[in-house]
């Protein structure tokens, strides 16, 4: 007979902990919705690893990493994955067009109950670097910093941003940190928690399915509804937001995002703008998103980069070019500060009057003209607004403190799957 303890446990919400592989993001994003889920920011939180789309075999490694992170008992799902060609003997396997929740609850359950066992790991347990018996205590190291002591790298003195020479660590993170998009990798230098030096590995995490259903796609190759075009870059606009919101410890505020998303239709301006005081009541551009971090104004003149250029006053947007837009009286909406807080303004705004603008455009279609301002920015036939973003990492989060650095990244709303692109440059065609 199973004790009452793990039945009651059985029956709460799973807490998850959840890759979203090239193509995935949304539905992955979507399992917020759920009850019956608690999507954890970290495995180490987690008793099932979910990992939806495609994982390439060049992240298996990073892959094993996070399902040993996980505490036992502990399971694994793939949802619409081969999860990198990986031998993982228990993992649950659904489709990627069903709803995951059902396995999700009933993996938990059995796991409780110790009907299954608990995944084992799949890398071996072994030091990171040799290092017992080196040295004459046997502890890696020679002296104070020699060597490794403990299979540890040790800091070393480098320049500091007050002009001081203090320990220094190189390390790295990603590809599976949970703010960041899966696939990206930062090469760091810290002081403490201050980045000295940043470097970007460009890294698509698999190669996604062509998202042909994209009006931003389509508009490259013929007229579409501007309607639709609108009420799809509001959406994309708010599933930021509801991302951006959780990274910042405001899941509440994150997840009414997420449902007006799901809710949006021609009429919603009033409702996006009500979120947006409700985000600014929060104090986030006060305690999270301060003035003046994360200026890449210098870099913005040209770029095209959507609302990241726009916030920093840049006019860039190709709807301008467009006599059918024009004709509904558009105009862009600019902000006055090049920083996070300005960027997250600017798309909530964007978001309230792309709605508003849907309402008004009748059966008016966008003109084609080979280039449309997608959420991102200017996207062209290889040419995807994500690829010039990343660019702009190493120089926005150098002398940042740490919150401050991954508040930055969030607001550039980098998107890896534009990298998983075909050798031809077409977007939304699998390489």
């Amino acid at each position: 007979m199973i004790p009452i303890r793990r039945r009651l446990a059985a029956r709460a919400p799973v807490p998850v902990y959840c890759i979203a592989g090239a193509g995935a993001r949304d539905r992955v994003q979507d399992l917020w919705l759920s009850n019956a889920l608690v999507p954890v920011r970290t495995p180490r939180a987690a008793s099932i690893l979910v990992v939806a789309g495609s994982v390439s075999a060049d992240h298996a490694e990073a892959l094993a990493r996070v399902h040993d992170a996980l505490p036992h008992p502990r399971g694994t799902l793939l949802w619409g994955t081969d999860a990198a060609g990986l031998s993982i003997d228990d993992a649950v396997a659904v489709e990627s067009a069903a709803d995951p929740v059902p396995a999700i609850q009933s993996l938990f359950a059995r796991l409780i109950a110790g009907a299954v066992q608990s995944a084992v790991p799949l890398l071996p347990d072994v030091d990171p670097s040799e290092w017992r018996g080196v040295g004459p205590y046997g502890q890696g190291g020679s002296g104070m910093t020699g060597g490794t002591p403990y299979g540890r790298p040790m800091a070393e003195l480098g320049p500091d941003r007050d002009g001081l020479r203090l320990d220094v660590l190189p390390t790295w993170i990603g590809p599976f940190f949970a703010p960041l998009p899966a696939g990206l990798v930062l090469d760091l230098t810290v002081a403490g928690d201050v980045v000295v030096e940043a470097a970007v590995t460009r890294s698509a995490v698999g190669v996604a399915q062509p998202p042909l259903s994209s009006p931003f796609l389509r508009a490259l190759v013929e007229p579409v509804s501007i309607a639709e075009v609108e009420l799809a870059r509001s959406r994309d606009h708010l599933r930021w937001l509801a991302d951006a919101l959780r990274v910042q410890g405001l899941p509440a505020l994150g997840l009414r995002a997420l449902a007006l998303a799901h809710e949006i239709d021609r009429g919603s301006g009033s409702e996006i703008r009500r979120l947006g005081r409700a985000v600014a009541r929060s104090g986030v551009y006060r305690w999270s998103l301060p003035p003046a971090r994360g200026r890449v104004a210098e870099r913005l003149a040209g770029a095209a980069l959507g609302p990241v250029s726009r916030a920093a006053g840049f006019g860039d947007d190709e709807r301008l070019g467009d006599p059918a837009y024009l004709a509904l009286g558009f105009e862009p909406v600019l902000g006055d500060a090049d920083d996070a807080g300005s960027r997250w303004r600017v798309r909530i705004e964007e978001a309230a009057r792309s709605a508003e603008l849907a309402a008004v455009a009748g059966d008016a279609h966008t003109s084609v003209t080979g280039v449309v301002e997608s959420p991102r920015g200017r996207l062209a036939f290889g040419d995807v607004p994500t690829r010039r973003a990343l660019d702009l990492v190493p120089d926005l989060i150098t002398g940042l403190e740490w919150g401050d650095a991954i508040a930055s990244i969030v607001s550039l709303d980098l998107d890896l799957d534009d990298l998983a692109m075909a050798a031809d440059g077409r977007p939304g065609v699998a390489a």
